[in-house]
């Protein structure tokens, strides 16, 4: 049973109802937070991976929960503020972004090809039953490039030799069995730190089966850095032997936790889900989540950088501690705005901000940050950059008190009328570059 969702459908009034014993299978995990699942499903993926440090603690949310009606029959699932895709048991759920009002989840597919600079403006995206395996495909360079900016995974890995170049731990046992009568070899073992091993082997394996897909390998063919990421894998796997697929599967099932490979953890959770895909895809086999989730507020926040960073605007990051500025002079109160340049500040809001007319009915904590921030930069115009679900007729402005400085709702709109993901794309362009041209006129 496939259901389409959209995130933050808490507060739709023709929320669309189900039977109870259609969605039985979501039961244990509805109200479950993201954090919970994460640990307890090994399959599910979350973007941005290191959900503890984003800034709207997605963590502690669930991804869903189950209402119940006025018919005991019958249940509301309401969702968080996640897209994407999972499934458990024989249940598949899409949850497509609240702000795309196509048939088909264009939105989606369009941020994720501008943060993970893909090039799917050809693909088609309307087959449902290859939704998942072609979005969990497509993530497959983003990651891959993640791992190999820390070099090939490298780790100790246990050879077993039998000549006369002794240079590590005799093996008695097998030097008796083997070498008897003596004719100059000796059997022994080291220990050596290896390129081709468990890890480098599942994503060796991982290419080899892309080459075999539908999309895969236009995927591995995505730009040249991928190609040559996947040159440099292919030869660091000298023993790659695809009769040994599952061995290497069932090696790669206990999490690599490694202190500098950091990137290949999520990596090898990736390649597990694309090499088991015909087994659990949407959990059909087994009763574990699979699937690929994305924070909306992040996956926002991305896309618009994508469109500021032509502008001249830096973007803070966070989690590597990196472009934060300090609210005091003794270099105390680090903060981490979400844009600035020059003298403007912009708060990237995942939200409906359209059908507001003035910057004073926004959330006070929203306000109040972007105007702490203003204050630290002496910056005299600040805003906040929205999902817009028609065109601003004028933007929001207000000026704060005592001062010649500025605050206004600027929004991008989205394409709802597009009858194809190529329309779409071309249409998105037009309306970015109205985006920027409104950001020049204050």
């Amino acid at each position: 049973m496939r259901i389409n969702l959209t995130d933050n459908n808490i507060r739709q009034p023709d929320a669309v109802t189900f039977q109870r014993k259609d969605v039985a299978a979501l039961f244990p995990i509805a109200d479950k937070t993201i954090a919970e699942l994460c640990k307890e499903n090994e399959n599910l993926l979350i973007f941005p991976y290191s959900i503890e440090t984003s800034c709207d603690k997605i963590c502690d949310s669930p991804v869903m929960s189950i209402l119940n009606t006025g018919d005991p029959d019958k249940v509301q699932i309401t969702t968080g503020n996640v897209m994407g895709f999972i499934g458990i048991d024989n249940l598949q759920i899409k949850i497509k972004s609240r702000f795309d009002k196509g048939r088909d989840d264009f939105f989606l597919h369009y941020m994720l090809q501008k943060v993970l600079s893909l090039n799917l403006f050809d693909l088609k995206h309307n087959d449902e039953q290859e939704d998942i395996f072609d979005f969990i495909m497509f993530m497959f360079p983003y990651l891959l490039k993640a791992a190999m900016n820390q070099g090939v995974y490298r780790e100790y890995k246990n050879f077993k030799h039998n000549d006369s170049n002794l240079k590590g731990t005799i093996d008695i046992s097998r030097h008796i069995a083997r070498n008897v009568p003596f004719v100059g070899n000796i059997a022994y073992s080291t220990r050596e730190y290896s390129h081709d091993n468990n890890m480098s082997e599942l994503i060796r394996h991982t290419i080899e089966f892309m080459k075999t897909k539908r999309y895969g390998q236009l995927v591995l063919n995505i730009d040249r850095e991928t190609i040559e990421n996947v040159k440099i894998i292919v030869e660091h796997t000298p023993s790659y032997n695809k009769n040994e697929r599952s061995s290497i599967i069932s090696k790669n099932l206990r999490a690599k936790v490694h202190p500098y490979y950091t990137e290949y953890r999520p990596l090898q959770t990736l390649c597990l889900q694309i090499l088991r895909m015909e087994e659990v895809k949407y959990g059909e086999s087994s009763d574990e989540i699979c699937g690929i989730l994305f924070d909306g507020a992040w996956l926002w926040e991305e896309y618009v950088n994508t469109i500021l960073s032509n502008q001249g605007f830096r973007h803070p990051e966070n989690k590597l501690h990196k472009g934060g500025i300090y609210l005091f002079d003794d270099h105390s109160g680090i903060r981490y705005p979400d844009f600035y340049k020059d003298d403007m500040v912009l708060d990237a809001k995942y939200k409906r901000l359209g059908s507001y007319d003035k910057v004073s009915k926004l959330d006070r904590n929203d306000v109040h940050q972007v105007i702490t921030y203003m204050t630290a930069l002496k910056a005299d115009r600040g805003g906040f950059v929205a999902p817009l679900e028609q065109k601003q007729s004028k933007v929001p402005t207000s000026h704060l008190q005592g001062s010649m400085a500025t605050l206004s709702i600027f929004g991008i709109e989205i394409c709802k009328s597009a009858t194809s993901y190529a329309e779409f794309c071309e249409k998105m362009g037009e309306m970015e570059a109205e985006f920027v041209d409104s950001l020049k006129q204050f």
